[in-house]
């Protein structure tokens, strides 16, 4: 699971991150002088994301984003760029993939026969499509189809104003996705929409440091004005399995004592003081939120089959909606934490090999699924 950046508040490599599952990954201009600067200070693996598809939207004639050339031939250019990041000590390189908007089949096709052509065997294939491609039938199975064609890995993302992850479908579709290809990874996700990814089968992750990079808003829109840069920065509470504003925390824990963290970054602190707009303070929340996900990776990956995997990542976010709840009472403030649907549906979704079945009150039970005689 990569930390994912953006090369001006990169200033160096976190010393937290796990050189054996983990590595910096910088994304939008500058990422390849970032990479450079990087690369003697970095134990671990470095990528350069460009980042094309943040504000660029993807046509039929013109899938990635390509420097401009005289009569020069579609592969060349491309490899202009993917060579520019490993030259920059990438240890991968990353297509400069455009924005495909819903529905939008022939600039997908395009992407997918461009990809196919790579020839290389050092680059990662970026997708950044809409949220309606994984929450529409219509869509899907086309995603599927195009990322099975693929043979290089693919990094993923989707495009919406919110955490595409709480759309109706989203989490059951994504798990149905990777059980069906082989080489994908999750680009710009938070921590549970990362381990989910894992451990579903996933090839690897994204996880961004900030709010605006765990977070992919439609190149062909404006961000809303709940857009996280224009707040406070957004903390992980471990326990609770979410991110919540400085500001918000501050507030909630102004007449209790706040959670302390004992992350290597907080050593103890308490986790009401990130309510400020300080450049500081921002950096040392981000850090506070790589730190934590990074003592995380030895339980997900130390796991003997898959199913065991998946049954702990189940727990944990069972044990962060209760937790939620528990804060609430504690607090005495009804409702000041309420699970994220996609927190719920993690919560109580069938692991592989599971069905559901339903209590009294509507919800969910797993249980095993009964073998065919």
């Amino acid at each position: 699971i990569f930390l994912l950046d953006t090369p001006r508040y990169a200033s160096h490599v976190p010393p937290s991150l796990a050189a054996s599952r983990s590595g910096l990954a910088l994304s939008g201009k500058g990422s390849n002088a970032r990479a450079c600067a990087l690369w003697g200070r970095s134990g671990g693996v470095l990528l350069a994301d460009p980042g094309a598809y943040l504000d660029r939207v993807a046509t039929e004639d013109a899938p990635f984003a390509l420097p401009d050339s005289d009569g020069a031939l579609f592969g060349g250019d491309l490899d202009t760029v993917l060579e520019g990041q490993r030259n920059s000590h990438a240890a991968v390189a990353m297509t400069p993939s455009l924005y495909i908007q819903a529905g939008d089949s022939p600039a997908f096709k395009a992407l997918v026969r461009h990809a196919q052509a790579i020839e290389r065997d050092d680059v990662i294939v970026v997708i950044a499509v809409a949220l309606p491609w994984l929450t529409q039938t219509q869509y899907l199975g086309q995603l599927i189809a195009g990322l099975q064609r693929i043979r290089h890995p693919k990094a993923i993302m989707f495009g919406a104003q919110k955490n595409p992850f709480d759309a109706a479908g989203a989490i059951e579709n994504f798990r149905q996705l990777l059980a069906e290809t082989t080489g994908v990874g999750l680009w710009r996700a938070d921590v549970p929409a990362a381990f989910d990814c894992l451990a579903y089968g996933g090839a690897f992750a994204a996880i961004g440091a900030g709010g605006s990079l765990r977070h992919l808003v439609p190149a062909d829109e404006k961000p809303d004005a709940n857009h996280p840069a224009a707040h406070t920065p957004s903390v992980l509470l471990p326990s609770m399995l979410r991110y919540s504003v400085g500001r918000f925390i501050a507030d909630k824990y102004a007449n209790t004592a706040a959670p302390r963290c004992q992350c290597v970054v907080c050593r103890g602190a308490s986790l009401d003081r990130f309510d400020s707009l300080n450049g500081d303070v921002r950096s040392l929340a981000h850090a506070h939120n790589a730190a934590v996900w990074t003592s995380w990776l030895p339980d997900l990956f130390g796991h003997a089959t898959a199913t065991d995997g998946q049954i702990r990542w189940r727990n944990r976010c069972r044990a962060a909606v209760d937790e939620q709840e528990n804060e609430n009472i504690r607090l005495r403030q009804k409702g000041a934490f309420k699970p994220s649907p996609a927190l719920k549906k993690l919560a109580t979704l069938p692991v592989t090999g599971e069905a559901t079945t339903y209590g009294p009150a509507g919800k969910p039970l797993p249980r095993t699924a009964s073998r065919p005689r």
